[in-house]
């Protein structure tokens, strides 16, 4: 069997367009330049990094009502309202306070938003169709964060304020919202015998929860150094940089789209494959001197990390009860967001041991991806459980 419940097409495309919404951050992202000029004096980059930390709670606290005492569909209504307002409102007034006031309020918003997607694939679909939907999830975020940049960058050329428009890209999510179908209930156990204690979310998911910020602390560096990198190597600047990471999210779409195929082929080695894939593109990103060697460091982490996410969120789905799955998801999501909020402490630590954070933090990134990648040639994470 391949699906739980037949899912019509409309319903399937509310699903994925949540994932097509999911990187509201990055909207600003490009116009960061244009706003530290406007907001001279103050410190810009937490317009940037504090809807992470709103982000982690609002994960969590999503993943405790979804599907229990509100319906998918509500919750993701009212996730999508506060993006809206939190997301446009610094559009219509001038003030660094107010700004960062709403941008706390997305990242609310986002964090609703952020597990309901996948959890809904996972309650939804078995098999290769829970597979191929988890790839097609993944194609959507990263495409839904290239328009995001490309929107916020083009307003933000016609004024600082305009950037925060970006945002009304949500109106596609709360209009799709209306469409979400929900997971179908287990009935409640009535004999005495069986009603034990209540299920919990197994301790693996917060295993996988802590990979997948591990992953996010040690690759978070090379994304925000990268124009740095391209920088002191007189590899082209800010715009080739620009376009490498460009590059990283397309890969991350491609890897996307052929997910299930890969998942259907490699099963348990696809987390293996995702790990190479990321050590061997640290590696590039580490010898090249060209901008060509750079961006194919890029590409092959894009293309790595999209492989493992949905495996994550497979494996994940099979290790936990099914009435535990949305809070399972929404623990990954929260993990996955802490640890790019985590990644400065990182280097400071790198800094103050290495006196850099550059080099040194995409050797440990090499280290620790390779040595994934073996420990997943030993151990299968995606065994079936026996009965």
């Amino acid at each position: 069997m391949t699906e739980k419940r037949k899912v019509s097409p409309l319903s399937t495309a509310a699903i994925l367009s949540l994932s097509l919404i999911a990187m509201g951050v990055t909207a600003v992202t490009p116009a960061m330049a244009t706003l530290a000029q406007h907001f001279a004096g103050k410190d810009v980059s937490w317009i940037s990094t504090l809807p992470t930390l709103f982000v982690v709670i609002a994960t969590i606290v999503a993943g405790s009502l979804m599907g229990k005492g509100v319906k998918y569909r509500t919750l993701a209504i009212t996730a999508c309202l506060l993006y809206l307002v939190g997301g446009c409102a610094p559009a219509f007034f001038d003030s660094y306070s107010g700004t960062l006031i709403c941008r706390a309020v997305l990242g609310l918003g986002l964090g609703l938003l952020s597990p309901l997607g996948n959890a809904l694939i996972i309650g939804l679909y078995d098999g290769q169709k829970q597979a191929s939907m988890l790839g097609y999830s993944t194609l959507c975020m990263n495409a839904g964060g290239i328009i995001l940049q490309m929107l916020g960058g083009s307003l933000a050329e016609m004024g600082w304020n305009y950037t925060f428009y970006a945002h009304a890209f949500c109106l596609i999510g709360l209009v799709m919202a209306l469409f979400l179908p929900e997971p179908k209930k287990q009935a409640p156990v009535k004999n005495s015998q069986a009603a034990g204690p209540k299920e919990k979310v197994s301790a693996m998911v917060w295993i996988i929860g802590i990979l997948f910020m591990l992953f996010n602390i040690l690759n978070y560096p090379i994304m925000m150094n990268i124009s740095v990198l391209f920088e002191v190597r007189n590899a082209g600047g800010a715009a080739a940089a620009a376009t490498s990471l460009s590059l990283f999210t397309v890969a991350g779409c491609v890897a996307g789209l052929v997910y299930g195929k890969i998942f259907q082929f490699l099963q348990r080695w696809s987390l293996t494959l995702g790990y190479a894939l990321c050590g061997i593109g640290a590696v590039l990103v580490y010898v090249g001197g060209t901008a060509l060697i750079m961006t194919l460091g890029l590409i092959c982490i894009g293309f790595g990390f999209s492989v493992i996410m949905p495996t994550f969120f497979s494996w994940a789905g099979m290790v936990t009860p099914p009435s535990t799955v949305a809070l399972a998801i929404s623990i990954l999501m929260a993990l996955m967001n802490l640890g790019g909020f985590a990644s400065s402490f990182w280097l400071k630590l790198l800094t103050a041991v290495a006196g850099e954070n550059i080099y040194s933090a995409i050797i440990v990134e090499i280290v620790v991806f390779f040595a994934t990648a073996v420990v997943f040639v030993i151990y299968n994470p995606l065994k079936p459980k026996k009965d």
